[in-house]
């Protein structure tokens, strides 16, 4: 039930939702996910200690540890969840990847996704990886267009109310000399969001946040080109060797007689 109606809300929106040509293809998302199962997805977001660090330049805090923690949407992972939470999880990840979220994205896209791969649409192939990000005080991104390794960037912006839409995704245009010019600020808004189809020049970043700011939670679907079995096989099968790792490697909970959780 959930499942479906994550998928047809979404569906619809995207396919209303203008494309925007300046500083590249994109759209600017609102009302993504039904009021109600919005304010249950906040209230099942994973505590803490369920997330793993992301290790990369602009997510290293001083003291060695990252400030962007991460927790991928595979059904291992799922699993290591209070069973409250599991179900609403699932349902979220069946509808993000369903059918027509992919042909909405596919047809938004179209025209962008040709000329990046030179093929016709119906012959490119999608690999979508979904992850719930949770960024800390001193966590940045530099400006930078994403891998050509994927095909769509999208990420959802979860926070509870508007007292953080100064940390949204900034957009960059280069000058004829090489620097990079301030185009479009996203609002780090509830239930609000951002997609663009990557090229060359999808030039982005964030400003650093500061310690004072809350952690800033959201849902990333990275759509990568599908790269043929034994490349995709091999990074699936890491994927899931590093999600049983997380569930068995005392990352999971169990549910205690008075109803409440606690970290094996």
């Amino acid at each position: 039930m959930i499942a479906q109606q994550v998928s047809d809300h979404l569906a619809g929106m995207i396919n209303r939702t203008r494309l925007e040509p300046a500083p590249f293809h994109h759209v600017v998302l609102e009302n993504v996910f039904p009021r109600e199962i919005y304010a249950k997805l906040l209230n099942c977001l994973p505590d803490d200690h369920y997330y793993r660090e992301l290790k990369h330049n602009d997510a290293m805090m001083a003291d060695g540890r990252s400030a962007r923690l991460q927790f991928p949407l595979l059904p291992a992972n799922i699993a290591r969840l209070p069973a409250a939470q599991r179900g609403l999880w699932n349902d979220i990840v069946t509808g993000l990847n369903s059918r027509e979220v992919e042909q909405a994205w596919r047809e938004k896209f179209k025209a962008v996704l040709e000329a990046v791969t030179g093929k016709p649409l119906s012959t490119i192939k999608f690999r979508p990886h979904i992850t719930l990000f949770r960024d800390l005080g001193g966590y940045k991104i530099s400006i930078h267009p994403d891998s050509p390794r994927k095909a769509i960037t999208v990420q959802y912006y979860l926070p509870a109310d508007e007292s953080q839409v100064h940390l949204g995704t900034l957009f960059h245009d280069k000058d004829a000399a090489g620097g990079f010019r301030e185009v479009r600020a996203m609002r780090f808004a509830p239930n609000t969001g951002y997609a663009f189809a990557i090229t060359p020049t999808s030039y982005h970043s964030l400003k650093p946040m500061s310690n004072q700011d809350r952690p800033r939670n959201s849902l990333m679907v990275i759509i990568n080109y599908d790269r043929g079995p034994l490349l995709e096989g091999f990074k699936a099968g890491r994927a899931w060797l590093r999600s049983w790792y997380d569930r068995f490697g005392g990352r999971s909970a169990v549910e205690t007689g008075e109803g409440k959780y606690e970290q094996m």
